[in-house]
């Protein structure tokens, strides 16, 4: 094994010795020129294996997330939009962007900024009239999608 890393036998007996130091008890029992692991030395090698399993996880997610954008993508939507728009835009969505996870709720629009500056949302849809001005939002960027002359 030692070999296989590129570590002289020596390096790993090193290693070894302060993973026991450190640990505060024998991880390894030494018969002769062989070694085995306690039963302690086990329980440490089931969670190291579990922790790069996570560290793999993550690298995996990092990779991913550098490749395009990933994540949950938290949307609010007026009923209507709900219905008409939103099925086909997530089409789009998911073809240019496959690792986002959208979730799509509907919310009532005098509620939107209120829940992207909170953090519940990460964009909406909502709607404007002629006849009602909308009042711009400081800190929050609106995008015309499309009119519709009522």
């Amino acid at each position: 094994m030692a070999e296989a890393l590129a570590f002289s036998p020596s390096a790993v007996s090193q290693q070894l010795a302060v993973l026991e130091h450190e640990a505060g008890l024998p991880l390894l029992e030494r018969t002769g020129r062989r070694v085995r692991l306690t039963p302690a030395g086990q329980n440490l090698v089931r969670h190291a294996e579990a922790v790069l399993e996570r560290l793999e996880q993550a690298d995996a997610e990092l990779a991913e997330a550098r490749r395009g954008l990933a994540g949950v993508l938290r949307i609010g939507s007026f009923p209507t939009a709900t219905r008409a728009i939103v099925p086909a835009a997530l089409t789009v969505l998911s073809r240019r962007h496959p690792g986002l996870e959208p979730r799509v709720r509907e919310t009532d629009p005098a509620a939107v900024a209120h829940a992207l500056r909170a953090g519940d949302l990460d964009a909406a849809l909502v709607h404007e009239h002629d006849f009602v001005p909308a009042t711009r939002e400081p800190g929050l960027e609106t995008q015309p999608l499309f009119g519709e002359a009522v």
